[in-house]
């Protein structure tokens, strides 16, 4: 069977307001699945932003569907078994017992369509003492070490070895998950290929963390080394002269003795690794940042990426948006709402020869934008939307919005 996208015929259905689960659907969707996203009347964690019209994410939810649907209540659970019964996968991100309480956990589910795949994200997972607990990418980082680690310079070769947390300016918990969270829907639909029956997934963003590095626990000699140490002069960033910054990464030997001759500081080639001492990595680390403050940040990108050493220009967010490579691999998108708006967003990075992603992206659905449309493929009549959007049950544009009890 000839298809256009590899996810061209798979159903989903996403119960997940917050990244990483919006953000590893919004792939899917990417790759040709349809996927219809379900949003509450109201949010509690939320408040009042819950009532904006750009509470739904313009990136992460573009190619998708979006019906507006009041779970708490009979009528709207009726809604999404309906959903469920010719769904191949459903994606949640709610705390434990949620799912449970709303009749979308998998143990019903499967009872409707025993090929359906449910997935949940959560901060700690299913089981623990931790479970219940609310959170961010911070309090996960928080208790999988990588903060504590940063600070002692075990997590991050350049960092600031003070010894005290390191407030990552990334998520590294939604970085890290929703790649897992993609990897996990692929390979359950596979496993269904082969078994002819759906499975639960249980993926805790908690678990991604401690999945980022081998565990270790340094030695009181060891735990002294990382206090002094000083960031690694071959993995490290500098100032030119025009007040612009370029990076190295010249983790290997034939790398670091590259940059050393470019430099002018061959002295220093065999100066690499663990065994120098911290007072000989601030030595050779002075001594590049006065020959780097010689030249401006292009000049020494456009000599030093002529021989085999790992160097970058440090380019700022609208320097990399322009940038070559980017246009080059379709990196950036346009996409256009109803009133002619122009909204560049990241492109795919997942590249197929033959069943390539979505190349042309249909905008985020706004607030129950699609719910009489998705209602009506399920079998329900005019009349019967009408009455459950007057009844708070589903929240439809067309109809006029419908409150939550």
């Amino acid at each position: 069977m000839a298809i256009q996208h590899p996810l061209e015929g798979v159903k989903i259905i996403e119960i997940a307001t917050y990244a990483p689960a919006n953000i590893a659907a919004g792939w899917l969707a990417d790759l040709g699945a349809d996927i219809v996203v379900i949003e509450p009347p109201s949010n509690r964690a939320l408040g009042p932003e819950w009532d904006k019209s750009d509470r739904i994410r313009h990136v992460e939810n573009r190619n998708k569907r979006g019906i507006g649907l009041n779970l708490r209540e009979a009528a709207g659970q009726e809604v999404l078994h309906k959903l469920a019964k010719d769904a191949d996968v459903l994606i949640e991100a709610n705390r434990p017992g949620v799912a449970k309480r709303l009749g979308f956990d998998y143990e019903t589910l499967s009872k409707i369509n025993p090929r359906i795949i449910v997935l949940s994200s959560t901060g700690y997972g299913q089981e623990g003492p931790f479970k219940m607990l609310p959170g961010h990418g911070n309090v996960w980082e928080a208790t999988g070490g990588w903060l504590a680690s940063q600070g002692l310079g075990l997590g991050n070769m350049a960092g600031d070895y003070s010894g005290l947390p390191w407030l990552n300016p990334f998520n590294l918990a939604d970085i890290k998950s929703a790649p897992t969270i993609l990897a996990t829907v692929l390979a359950a639909l596979y496993a269904r290929e082969k078994t002819g029956e759906g499975q639960y997934c249980d993926i805790a963003l908690f678990d991604n963390v401690i999945a980022v590095k081998d565990p270790s626990k340094p030695s009181s000699t060891g735990d002294a080394y990382y206090h002094d140490r000083q960031p690694r002069p071959s993995w490290n960033n500098y100032k030119c002269s025009d007040g612009k910054y370029i990076a190295f990464a010249a983790g290997e030997e034939i790398q670091w003795a590259n940059l050393c001759k470019q430099l002018g500081l061959e002295q220093y080639t065999h100066d690499r690794g663990n065994n120098v001492t911290p007072e000989k990595n601030r030595e050779i680390a002075e001594a590049m940042g006065k020959v780097l403050a010689t030249k401006t940040r292009d000049e020494w990108f456009a000599q030093l990426s002529q021989v085999d050493t790992e160097v970058a220009p440090v380019l700022s967010l609208d320097e990399a948006a322009e940038h070559p490579q980017v246009k080059l691999r379709n990196m950036h998108v346009e996409v256009t709402d109803d009133e002619g708006y122009r909204q560049i967003q990241y492109g795919t990075p997942i590249k197929l020869s033959k069943t390539p992603p979505k190349l042309k992206h249909r905008r985020a659905p706004k607030f129950g934008e699609h719910t009489e449309s998705v209602l009506q493929e399920l079998g329900y009549s005019g009349d019967q939307i009408k009455n459950l959007v007057d009844s708070g049950i589903a929240i439809s544009r067309k109809y006029g919005g419908g409150g939550g009890k």
